[in-house]
């Protein structure tokens, strides 16, 4: 018998609302760390930060609530790779569920629209309850639904074996938080959500996961769609419920529960009649599979391999250590742009709420209690002029805006026509040292630099390389080395020595080999390159890549320095002459650009800058998205991450 308000769901065609259905987790966790240490200060910029510290011992993890349980699973395993990271060396986390100190809740909320619609469709004409005691009500069989399902719960979510069985049940004053309803904190007579707990999943280092998430919204449904319980009958059937539960905890992981089939079965012709997505059904499958095979339960597993919690927790914790220790990637997150996560990073670390807004696009909102910002690549803000944005893309205008400020630049011209250029190169550029580059702006990529006077030839191919969208620029290339310097707020915080992708020899190794052992200790986004502009400059070297480099001959794969093709970074903030920053802040200036990296090639970082010396110092770049992860792997000198100062001066006071 169906009720009366599955009855109105199926009239109204309301059930593509379970899509909307959100949901999130509230874990709770105590590091364990050894004698005498202590689990450092979180930081706490936003009351709904992902992590907070709720003593001085426990943290509390609490992912937004999404109608996307994939998405939940990322922010919990970036939030804890954060937390991880932030340990005292060998401390842990445990990856089973004990008492208060390491749990988790499933928080549920149906749709409100749900709500609106089956309240319109019921017509009262003022003779019903109001609207806050009748989406109570819902909510109530729904709490009620899942009471009845505790012992399926119990038997599928619980994780931790004790030597003769599991230990998940509760102390007797925690089972009424089994299923849970959640006021809201506004409105103390609106129920707000419902609150699930389940145990910790071992096996899945954030705890949850996608399947089980998923399954447990169905399980909301399903209960949406049952009989309700008379209310005589109410109180008897929670004690059986939770009786039936106890004793399936307190039983052989591995034994058969026969009183499950029924219900699992009766879910099973609930979803063919609604349908499946195939995230659903690869949940309800799963699920499904463990009651008809014991073994196959997480309990199971875990009596199984490891007998009892204590010879599971270290081999488990370790996996987990390894899942949320990615040296480069944000785990959840290693799709987004390297400066989106580093990002990420800072804003976890320093207590911030965010959401991302895209995937696709990089665009986050990161939150404070009192303000608010949107992030584009982890660095473009809405303080970024569009103009400026334009300018900063084309460079050769950017070198007309910063020259009319008096600021050093490099001479040359712009090209769109090979006749023009040739001809120019004919009657100036033959004999001269020059720089050949899209006009904009490309991260390094067909930029040819010929310290050596080009031949014709080499001209031409530098030329067509670089000849994109707008145009070529020919410049007099600068003597010295080139600084990558990060302006943030008026200020430099980090300052990066670029040299051209290179190898040196060992006496032993082929280039090709020398290649692959530099690119090992790489992030992905530096490097070197195997590509056309390699062998050319092999070719150029007299050298290919299976030749075998004599002790310390270094031989270079790129003309120009840039980090994105390859070549090499060498920490030098606190070297570099101060007049070098004041040189770089304002050519960020000049363009109106409050964030930006500015590459300037200087004879001698020692030496003070002085404008009447020409050739001293050149601004050959001004990128309005700076590379927030440059600093934080070196290949020489200190590594610090520069997100922070970007996320200090958003949130500053004004």
């Amino acid at each position: 018998m169906l009720n009366h308000y599955w009855q109105l769901i199926q009239k109204n065609n309301l059930f593509g609302l379970r899509d909307d259905t959100r949901i999130g987790v509230i874990r709770t966790v105590k590091p364990v760390l050894a004698e005498g240490e202590q689990l450092p200060v979180w930081a706490n910029a936003s009351r709904h930060a992902l992590v907070q510290q709720v003593s001085a011992t426990m943290l509390q993890l609490t992912t937004p609530l999404l109608d996307d349980p994939s998405e939940v699973v990322a922010y919990l395993r970036a939030g804890l790779s954060r937390v991880w990271a932030a340990l005292p060396e060998n401390g842990k986390l445990p990856v089973f569920t004990t008492g208060l100190k390491n749990n988790q809740r499933i928080r549920i909320v149906l749709p409100e629209v749900l709500f609106e619609r089956l309240y319109t469709a019921e017509n009262f004409q003022g003779n019903g309850p109001d609207y806050v005691t009748y989406r109570n009500q819902i909510y109530d069989l729904v709490a009620d639904g899942l009471i009845t399902q505790l012992p399926l719960l119990t038997y599928l979510f619980a994780a931790s074996p004790a030597k003769n069985g599991r230990a998940f049940w509760p102390a007797p004053d925690q089972e009424r938080q089994l299923v849970q309803k959640v006021s809201d904190p506004d409105h103390l007579a609106r129920t707000l959500a419902l609150d699930v707990a389940v145990e910790l999943d071992p096996y899945a280092a954030s705890g949850v996961t996608e399947q089980m998430l998923n399954f447990l919204i169905d399980s909301c449904w399903f209960a949406l769609s049952q009989p309700a319980i008379p209310l005589p009958a109410a109180a008897e059937v929670r004690r059986h419920s939770l009786a039936e539960a106890q004793k399936i905890a307190a039983g052989d992981p591995t034994a058969p529960v026969a009183s499950l089939t029924a219900p699992i079965d009766a879910m099973a012709v609930w979803l063919n009649q609604v349908g499946l997505t195939p995230q659903r059904k690869q949940a309800f499958e799963l699920m499904q599979s463990r009651v008809l095979k014991p073994e196959t339960t997480i309990a199971g597993q875990v009596a199984a391999a490891y007998h009892d919690i204590s010879a599971a927790q270290t081999p488990l914790a370790t996996q987990a250590h390894a899942d949320l220790s990615m040296e480069e990637d944000l785990p959840g997150f290693s799709n987004l742009s390297g400066n989106s996560q580093a990002l990420l990073q800072a804003v976890i670390d320093g207590g911030y709420q965010w959401t991302l807004l895209d995937r696709e696009q990089n665009i986050l909102q990161i939150a404070s209690d009192t303000q608010r910002h949107v992030l584009i690549d982890g660095a473009l803000t809405s303080r970024t002029p569009a103009s400026a944005m334009v300018v900063a893309e084309h460079r050769h205008a950017a070198k007309k805006v910063l020259a009319a400020a008096g600021l050093p630049v490099a001479r040359g011209a712009k090209f769109t026509r090979w006749p023009e250029a040739k001809a120019a190169f004919e009657q100036s550029f033959a004999r001269k040292s020059i720089v050949v580059k899209p006009e904009q702006r490309s991260h390094g990529l067909a930029v040819e630099q010929f310290a050596v006077p080009p031949t014709a030839k080499q001209f031409a191919q530098a030329f067509h390389a670089a000849n994109q969208d707008h145009g070529v620029l020919v410049e007099m290339m600068g003597r010295g080395t080139t600084y990558h310097f990060t302006v943030i707020g008026r200020r430099v915080v980090s300052v990066l020595e670029n040299a051209a992708a290179n190898v040196v020899g060992d006496g032993r190794k082929s280039i090709k080999e020398l290649i692959a052992l530099k690119n090992g200790k790489r992030p992905n986004a530096r490097q070197l390159k195997l590509d056309e502009t390699a062998n050319r400059q092999l070719k150029l070297q007299s050298v290919t890549m299976n030749t075998v480099l004599r002790r310390g001959q270094q031989i270079f794969l790129a003309s120009a320095a840039h980090p994105q093709t390859g070549g090499d970074i060498y920490d030098v903030t606190t070297e570099i002459d101060p007049s070098y920053n004041q040189l770089a802040v304002a050519a960020a200036d000049a363009l109106e650009l409050p964030i930006a990296a500015v590459d300037i090639v200087i004879d001698n970082l020692y030496d003070a800058y002085a404008a009447e010396h020409e050739g001293q110092a050149i601004i050959i770049s001004v990128d309005p998205i700076p590379d927030l992860t440059l600093p934080q792997q070196p290949d020489m000198g200190a590594a610090h991450s520069i997100a922070p100062a970007l996320l200090t001066y958003l949130f500053s006071e004004k």
